[in-house]
Formats: C-alpha cells, structure tokens, sequence
C-alpha cells in the first residue's frame, strides 16, 4: 500500500485500484526471525509505504529485539509528517533505525508532480525536520524520471543542511511501474543523455567524501562521473507480495534486477563491462542505443587520471592476462578483478603454480606508475616461477604506465638474505628515486648481495648494493657509466631516504663500492 502514486511505481497504482490490502503481521514477523536465523545483519523495511502497515511498529521492535545491527526504514515521509509518530517509532528502533527519505525532486514542484500528491513534499520536509531535530541518521533516495530528474541538482542545497548523509538516485525500473501504456513510459523515462548535465552539477555541490551514489546508469553515458555509479550492491535476500497477497521466499535482489537488462555487442569492448548491467529492454525500445558508446583504456586514463576506479583501470590488463600463452610448464592463466583497489592472477599446471595481485601502485614485487605486483604465493621450481612472474610483468609494461621498481629473486622466498629483502622491500616502496629508473635488480653471492641497476636521463647507469656481508649490513653505490650528474646524486639521496639513511651520502650512508 501507498498513500502516494507516483508514476514510476506500481504502489500507488494498486493501492488507488483497490487491490492493495494491509497485511497480517504474522507472516511478516515469520519472514524476520528466519533473516536473523540465517545470519542477516541488516534489514530494510519498505513498501510502498511500510508505516501504512498496521503491523509495521511490531515488525521494527521484532528486528530489534533480534539484534539486527541496522534498520533501515524507508518511508515517504507523509504520516512521519506527525512528530508524536517520529517519535513513537525512535522509541521503538532502540538506536537502531536509519531513515530513508523519498525525495522524488529537489523542489516542490518536481516532487509533486512525480508524487501526484499534493502536500507530500510540505510533510516530507516536516519528518526530515523531525529526524534533524532528534540526531538521527538520515539518508535520501530518488528515482530518476523525467518529471524530476532536472531538479537533483538542488538536492544539496535541500537536504545537506539536515545532516543527511547518502544522497542515492537510482534509474526507473520499467517493470516496477505497474501497468502503464507505451505513451506513459516515453513520457517518465528519459533519455540518459539528457541526465548528464543535472548529475555533474548535482556531484559538484557536495562536498569531498559525501555518499552520493547513482544507480543503473550505465557507465558510458558519463564516464567522468564513474565513482558515483553504482550496478548491483551487498548480496541482498528480497521479500515482496506476490500476486496473492502471500509473502514470497527470499529472491536474490540484483539477480531479479538484471533480468529485463540488455547490452549492445559493443560493451565487451568498454573497461567498464564488467560491473555495467546495461540497459532496460523496455528504455531499448523506446529510445535505442546509440548512446552507448565503449569506453576504451586511452580514453579511461584521461578522464582519470587520478585512477579513482581503479579496478576499471585493471580491465584491460586482466583480459590480457587472461588470453595470454602460459610460459612453460604453466598450462593455465586465469585473471579477474576481485575488487575496487585489486585483482588476482593465478597460472597453473606443470607441477607448478604462482599466485599474484595486482593493486594500486606503492609496495610489492615490482611495480609501473600505474599498478604494483605481488606475488602472494608460489610453489613448484623457481625457474617456472621466474618465467610466469616475467610473463606478467611484460603484460603490465605494455599496458602503460612507466617501471618504478621491477621484480627480482626477493619475489619469492628464499631469494636473498632477510637482511636484504627487508632493505629491498623499503626501496620498493618508495621508488622511483628522482630521475634515475630502476632497471633490473640482480642477485649475488647466493642472495647475500643485491645489486640495483639505476639509470638516469642522460645515459648514466649506477649500480646500487646491499649486502651481508659476516653479518653486518653494508652498502654502497657504483657508477658503472657516465658521469655522478647532479641527477644522480639527488636520485641516490632519495634512496638512502628511503633505506633510512636520510639525505647524506658518505661512508656509512652510500660510499664508493670498494670493488669498482
């Protein structure tokens, strides 16, 4: 049951048709005690409209009582308007409950007019009012149709002062809006184009950090702002009335949610495929798909450079990875993004197996400007494990970005001396060392000697050392080529900075390798 009727929703139409009922609270406190037995920790109680629900304040002392950790009520805020309601239902949710407000407008009159309820927007305002006054957790939620999708833009200015902390829009759901006519759908569902220009001026009025999220929007149509979108969530169980009236079992929500999604041919080419579910088949027939238009890796880099979505970043090395021929004895590579800020990398096979991720650039194994490698695990002859992290690394060097730090034996176990993985993995960390790059690191004296081959711009190489040597820790630097450029020497300062050696070069810093 609704008390509005918006023209995205099927609610409001079955409520004014007569055919939605209040319904026993029974079945519904059954529905929450076998969530919490089944280790749910999170209930969201919505509609329609939950508070229309005779049931409905036994249901939210019920999840309390169980212990569910967050309660969200989603509530259009018409009888909440009440503040003797607002708090009845505080009482009851024990410090429990987040409010989730539907704004469907950043002003009056888009509200209204996607509501169709006069005074919902004054007693939405009074419930925000309300939960303000009494320090509660407050979030928002629209569904972005044509009658209001002009207006997000002044959700900042409307709802930021009351201390709301998520700002969610979400892309209407054709087959969530009842039964509308093909001329009512053209009417409510606009082009994704046409929301490009409201969302960037929405996404520049709220400060850094804020939780703004737009949901569905395929991640084409506004690549700029592919931080914010979001397809899919936290693995959901979904309980809604079936057309008898009865609850139905638990269904997965996201599964249900793509299966009236399509995709182009094309979006197999985008770095956003992956998480992208595509587009309504109804918005498809009204409205086609020439908007959709793949987004390349080049194009990607410059629209963020700052590497925000990172694991889209990832796509392309991941779909190389995994069509690349396994050195032997590997038989086997398998790739894929494993979330926002990693991937995994496993080749197998040949008694052999090397495990490895790939993160944002810093510490590891080895590492470009774009992305650090790590190898997590490995067995089998280090031969094949060399030639496997060797396969890898070539991928990542073609696929943009410039060497920080490339791998060597300290990537596996057993490589060098504890003393001088310790000091390698501090160099890793902070590399690149001003100009100079860091070419290959070599192992001597059976991993009791690291030797570092550092270049600079003008031709110089330098040989960097660590070693053990009866076991005190030495050091020391080499130039092998050219001349010890001022370059140079301010490259060679910021190592010894990141060995902790500061910024000195002498005799117990970097000094002269005695043997060259």
């Amino acid at each position: 049951m609704c008390n509005n009727r918006c023209v995205f929703c099927v609610s409001g139409q079955e409520t004014a048709l007569g055919r939605a009922r209040p319904l026993p609270v029974e079945p519904l406190l059954e529905r929450v005690r076998e969530a919490r037995a089944r280790g749910n920790s999170k209930l969201t109680l919505l509609g329609g409209e939950p508070t229309l629900q005779p049931g409905f304040p036994q249901v939210l002392a019920e999840a309390v009582r169980l212990g569910f950790e967050e309660i969200v009520v989603f509530t259009n805020g018409v009888k909440t308007g009440r503040a003797s309601l607002v708090d009845e239902l505080i009482e009851l949710g024990a410090g429990r409950v987040t409010w989730r407000l539907s704004f469907q407008g950043g002003t009056e009159e888009a509200h209204e007019r996607t509501t169709r309820r006069p005074g919902s927007f004054g007693r939405l305002l009074r419930t925000l009012e309300h939960l303000h006054a009494r320090g509660q957790r407050v979030t928002a939620n629209l569904c972005v149709v044509s009658s209001n999708c002009e207006s997000v833009a002044e959700l900042p200015a409307l709802l930021l002062p009351f201390g709301v902390s998520q700002i969610h829009l979400d892309m209407m759901r054709p087959l969530d809006a009842g039964a509308r006519t093909e001329e009512e759908l053209a009417a409510m569902l606009p082009r994704y184009s046409r929301l490009v220009t409201p969302f960037t001026r929405l996404a520049a009025q709220v400060p850094a950090g804020f939780d703004l999220n737009l949901g569905n929007l395929p991640y084409c149509i506004a690549p700029a702002l592919a931080p914010l979108i979001h397809h899919d969530g936290e693995a959901t169980d979904t309980i809604a009335i079936d057309g008898d009236a009865a609850l139905s079992r638990p269904w997965n929500k996201y599964e249900v949610k793509r299966r009236d999604k399509v995709k182009p041919e094309g979006c197999r080419e985008c770095v956003f495929e992956a998480r992208c579910s595509g587009v309504f088949e109804t918005y498809r027939a009204l409205h086609g798909v020439d908007e959709l238009v793949p987004v390349t890796a080049a194009r990607l880099r410059e629209l963020d450079p700052q590497r925000r979505v990172f694991w889209a970043h990832l796509t392309p090395l991941v779909r190389a990875l995994g069509a690349a021929a396994p050195p032997a004895p590997f038989e086997r590579v398998a790739a894929e993004v494993t979330s926002d800020v990693a991937a995994r990398v496993r080749l197998e096979g040949g008694g052999a197996s090397l495990w490895l991720a790939l993160t944002p650039p810093g510490a590891g194994s080895a590492g470009t400007s774009e992305v650090a490698l790590t190898v997590e695990g490995a067995s089998g002859p280090r031969p094949a494990l060399e030639r496997g992290l060797a396969l890898v690394w070539g991928i990542l060097l073609r696929h943009g970005g410039t060497p920080a730090h490339p791998p060597g034996a300290d990537a596996f176990a057993g490589g060098f001396s504890p003393s001088v993985t310790r000091r390698l993995a501090l160099l890793r960390a902070r590399a690149p060392f001003g100009a100079l790059t860091w070419v290959a690191v070599d192992r001597v004296d059976d991993g009791a000697r690291a030797e570092l081959r550092l270049e600079s711009p003008e031709g110089a190489e330098v040989v960097l050392y660590l070693a053990d040597e009866g076991g005190k820790r030495t050091g020391g630097y080499r130039v092998t080529r050219g001349e010890a450029t001022p370059r140079v020497i301010d490259g060679l300062r910021a190592a010894m900075g990141a060995l902790g050696g500061g910024a000195r070069l002498g005799a117990t810093s970097a000094h002269a390798d005695p043997r060259g």
